[in-house]
């Protein structure tokens, strides 16, 4: 069995001034035009994505969450499976962010209720989605 690794929410902000102590992940999700965030390189592996923090479609600029994004994640995560933190950053750190982290553990059975409490603001569209990935 795989060990339930520690999420760590983060603000774009946060995440540039963030130095891994051990075997930890990235998932850096920024907004569709942006550049992508200055991380540190002693990261095992950064996954980074882009896409618009909404629920559903509204200006003609907007990339929703989609399932390739999911897939991304969870192939991502498989693909690590015994890190021990898994930094997890969008631009403010209060929706896409613990979305996913949210949608992870959904998925997998982890624990929510902390994340829950911590960010309530999260991303509906990103945890469904995400979560919905042990039907497909």
């Amino acid at each position: 069995m795989d060990m339930i690794p520690e999420f760590v929410v983060l603000s774009r902000e946060e995440a540039e001034h963030y130095e891994p102590g051990g075997r930890e992940i990235c998932i850096s999700i920024a907004d569709p035009d942006a550049e992508p965030a200055n991380i540190s390189n002693r990261f095992v592996a950064v996954l980074r994505l882009h896409f618009t923090d909404v629920i559903e479609e509204g200006e003609p600029s907007d990339v929703l969450f989609c399932a390739d994004h999911a897939r991304a994640i969870t192939d991502f995560i498989n693909t690590w499976p015994n890190t021990a933190r898994v930094v997890v950053h969008c631009n403010a750190g209060v929706s896409r962010s613990p979305g996913v982290a949210l949608g992870l553990s959904d998925l997998r059975g982890w624990p929510t209720a902390r994340l829950e409490r911590s960010y309530p603001g999260w991303n509906r569209l990103v945890r469904t989605s995400l979560a919905a990935k042990r039907r497909d």
